[in-house]
């Protein structure tokens, strides 16, 4: 199969079969799904938070043999999430098992408002998740989906199901496009991009010059050398739980230090701060989250949270001094961040988390990752209700962004 990743002008296709990408090696795939093998009956059914939080150790054994890994989905960021945001983000969670009660797949869903709504049920994609890719079974990955479908149709009124942002090529979409064609479904693909990831082997400059241009390369050792002349400079992951509960205080501080303090910065919200101290302690007790920073006489002057899922990391979050904008202390973070990924055999890939034509991130790292959101119909809903829902969809997204272009402008805010 092609994985979904291609060099920044689009030439070469990295081959995962033959382990190939511009001469470097391609993610590597978890084991493919059985779709052939015995098709035990599956049951789906809405369970609430309680009863996730009780059924942790079912929801981490399903994250460990999912098909395609989503640390935002696991229970460690999931639950923190859910605990800590408004009741009215709050997703309904729709678990589906085999009959001997085994955990075979978790869909987290919103349901549109009927008043104001576009008619489209989607999965659980808050503002501090840069995934929403369902858990399921590996090797009963395409029979958990039906099942979900299958319980949409009878317990929603929905016209549809968004599946959003998840890896465009990945195999989950694999697996989502066998069990809707095996149903005769409607699927329409909302929207798509790319964003910047990073995969194995290769050399960081090597990399970092492919991704920019030598002159870029050549200013950030300049800007390297600059902050070398200011004090000593060193590089720290902090991976225990006591060094995740300190490192992670330092990060809010300097993330409000900073321009985001009155745009969503994790202190300007008790509840996000709670959110971030929950998750990060939780994630950290079951070593899937780390805090890199960049020091500066053992004063942090750029810090990054990383989360951990079947050897992928997602850089989640990234916070800066900005009084050292010059020397570029966030481009120096992400740099020796790329040296330390490629240095790591177990690392199938790094995914940026980012927005689509980052200005920073897509200067450091050349691969690409494709995302998209895809609506699904329910076969027992008429198809011109999903077709119009999906159009709903279209024009809001088209509004959205031209507002959130027009405000950036307006008033002169950076892009994150």
């Amino acid at each position: 199969m092609v994985a979904p990743f291609l060099n920044m002008k689009g030439v070469a296709l990295a081959m995962a079969e033959f382990g190939l990408a511009d001469g470097r090696r391609a993610p590597r795939l978890v084991a493919g799904v059985d779709f052939e093998g015995a098709k035990a009956p599956l049951e789906a059914d809405e369970h609430s938070l309680e009863r996730m939080d009780a059924a942790q150790a079912d929801w981490a054994d399903l994250a460990a043999r999912a098909l395609e890994p989503n640390a935002f989905y696991e229970p460690g960021f999931a639950l923190a999430a859910a605990r800590h945001f408004p009741l009215s983000e709050r997703p309904r969670f729709i678990v589906v098992r085999s009959r001997a009660g085994r955990m075979m797949g978790l869909f987290p869903i919103v349901t549109a408002n009927p008043l104001t709504g576009d008619g489209l049920t989607r999965m659980w994609l808050h503002k501090q998740a840069a995934l929403a890719t369902p858990l399921v079974d590996r090797d009963m990955a395409s029979e958990a989906i039906a099942a979900f479908l299958e319980w949409m149709e009878t317990h929603s009124r929905s016209s549809g199901v968004v599946f959003s942002r998840m890896p465009a090529d990945g195999r989950f979409r694999l697996a989502l496009d066998r069990a809707v064609v095996s149903a005769a479904r409607n699927v329409k693909i909302l929207e798509s991009y790319q964003r910047a990831a990073l995969l194995p082997g290769g050399d960081a400059d090597e990399l970092c010059a492919r991704a920019g241009s030598k002159k870029k390369l050549a200013e950030m050792r300049r800007q390297t050398r600059r902050l070398r002349e200011m004090g000593r400079l060193t590089f720290e992951s902090h991976e225990t739980p006591d060094e995740i509960r300190v490192a992670a205080e330092e990060f809010m501080a300097l993330e409000a230090s900073g321009w985001k303090a009155g745009r969503g910065a994790f202190l300007s919200e008790p509840a996000l701060a709670t959110f971030l101290r929950s998750a990060t302690r939780m994630l950290a007790r079951e070593s899937r989250c780390k805090i890199q920073s960049l020091r500066l006489d053992g004063r942090p002057i750029a810090m990054a949270i990383v989360l951990e899922s079947q050897g992928r990391s997602y850089c989640w979050k990234i916070a800066f001094d900005e009084r050292l904008r010059a020397q570029a202390p966030g481009v120096q973070l992400i740099y020796e961040q790329t040296k330390a990924h490629l240095a790591r055999p177990d690392l199938e890939y790094a995914d940026s988390c980012a927005i689509a034509n980052h200005p920073l991130i897509d200067k450091l790292w050349p691969d690409r990752i494709g995302v998209c959101d895809l609506a699904v119909s329910l076969r027992s809903r008429r198809e011109r209700d999903f077709v119009a829902s999906c159009r709903r969809d279209h024009a809001r997204r088209q509004m959205r962004e031209f507002a959130k272009r027009a405000a950036n402008r307006l008033l002169k805010r950076k892009v994150s």
